[in-house]
Formats: C-alpha cells, structure tokens, sequence
C-alpha cells in the first residue's frame, strides 16, 4: 500500500503558484523562491493585461504591492505567500474554479516600466480544485 508518509517528494522543475480563494492568497513555490532569491518582506504585485486577460507577477523591494510573508506547513518546506484576493477571485472565476488552482509562472519575463514581469499561465492550469 502507498501512503503518504512513504512518498519521496522531487525537485520541482517549474515555477507554481496556487491560488486559493478562501484566504484570498497567493502560495509560491520552492524553485521560484529559490531562482529569484524571494525573501520574507519584499513585495509581490500583479497585473492583468485588459486586451488578453493575461496575469503578470513581478517581485522587489520597492514596490507598492503585498508583502511576501512565510507560511509555515508544519512537515514541510516553508514557503513565501502574498494576498491579492481581488486577483485571485478573478483568476478562479476565469476557469471555474470553486477553492483553488496550481498555476505554472513563465520563467521568461516581459520587462515593462524597468521590472521583470512574469506570466502566470491561467489558461492552462495543472490542478483545480
């Protein structure tokens, strides 16, 4: 029998972002945290392009959005999140999510007004809840 508790989790190998609606919360995962150096404090801000519905997200210091906080999962890797409930509405209604969806973040990002932004991939996402 496969339980849980024997599951060897990998490294992941794309940049995730979960959006849940009941906390109205962004999670991200381990490699994007990793690969931009995201650390508790700095600021995430998002932005839908209006002509194609797309989502961006971009990361810094001295930015006027959420500030990444640690969410602690008690046997796991700690992990960075961010609010953004308008957002995250937005994005679950788009694909008819009731709770949450995975989305994988582009890792190539679209330099707009000096900042790095990257596509959150909506359109495809790889769970829905």
């Amino acid at each position: 029998m496969f339980t849980k508790g024997k599951r060897v989790n990998g490294k992941p190998t794309q940049w995730l972002v979960n959006a849940n609606r009941n906390v109205g919360v962004f999670f991200l995962n381990n490699l994007i945290i990793d690969d931009l150096k995201l650390v508790k404090g700095m600021k995430g801000m998002l932005a839908c392009d209006d002509a194609t519905n797309e989502w961006y997200v971009t990361f810094g210091n001295d930015l006027p959005g959420f500030s990444l906080r640690v969410l602690s999962n008690h046997d796991y890797k700690t992990r960075l999140c961010f609010s953004g409930k308008a957002a995250v509405i937005s994005i679950l209604n788009d694909i008819k999510a009731e709770r949450a969806a995975t989305f994988v973040i582009s890792q190539r990002p679209k330099i707009m007004d000096g900042l790095k932004w990257y596509r959150i991939m909506t359109k495809r996402p790889q769970r829905i809840n």
